[in-house]
């Protein structure tokens, strides 16, 4: 059993992150860089190119497998932990090894990860009703009847969900 100190955050913290951008880092000292010659794994940039008023900064948690890595940009959305700019640095570098499916840290917090998985089993679950196809073949209508229609169609696709014992109480592997 784990004996050690234990955090428990009783207000909210939120962060929001995001890949999709064009901002690339080189470190300026060959001493700093790894073997493709992208930063070290762990590099924070926090200044220079983050926003000045507000509590942003550029994590690469993870070491490039090829060609230039690309960072994580993060941003405090809600702090009521009163977080230190390192120390939320170093936890979020921390929980980006936390991902079951990697050996070494991901480039995103794990968190946001399983979200994303979670949500794309979703998806391939509601495929059909988001297409809009009953199990006739044919395409729903719309009005009135549609939503009534769409619950009839969940109910005969997913065998009246997860209440029945079978799958109450199972997981299953994301």
């Amino acid at each position: 059993m784990f004996s050690g100190p234990c955090v428990v955050f009783q207000t909210p913290h939120f962060l929001e992150q995001g890949k999709r951008h064009h901002t690339r880092f080189f470190p300026t000292e060959e001493e700093n860089a790894d073997n493709n010659g992208n930063p070290k794994a762990g590099t924070v940039v926090d200044r220079g190119v983050t926003d000045v008023y507000h509590f942003d900064f550029f994590l690469q948690a993870h070491g490039g497998l090829q060609g230039t890595t690309r960072p994580t940009h993060y941003y405090v959305v809600h702090d009521d932990n009163g977080f230190n700019a390192d120390d939320l640095q170093t936890l979020t570098n921390a929980v980006s090894y936390l991902f079951a499916r990697a050996t070494k840290a991901v480039s995103l917090v794990s968190p946001a990860y399983y979200a994303d998985l979670a949500c794309e089993r979703g998806r391939c679950y509601l495929h059909k009703l988001l297409q809009g196809v009953d199990s006739s073949g044919t395409s729903t209508t719309s009005g009135q009847d549609a939503e009534e229609q769409v619950y009839r169609e969940a109910t005969l696709l997913w065998h009246n969900g997860v209440s029945g014992p079978a799958l109450k109480d199972t997981m299953f592997y994301l």
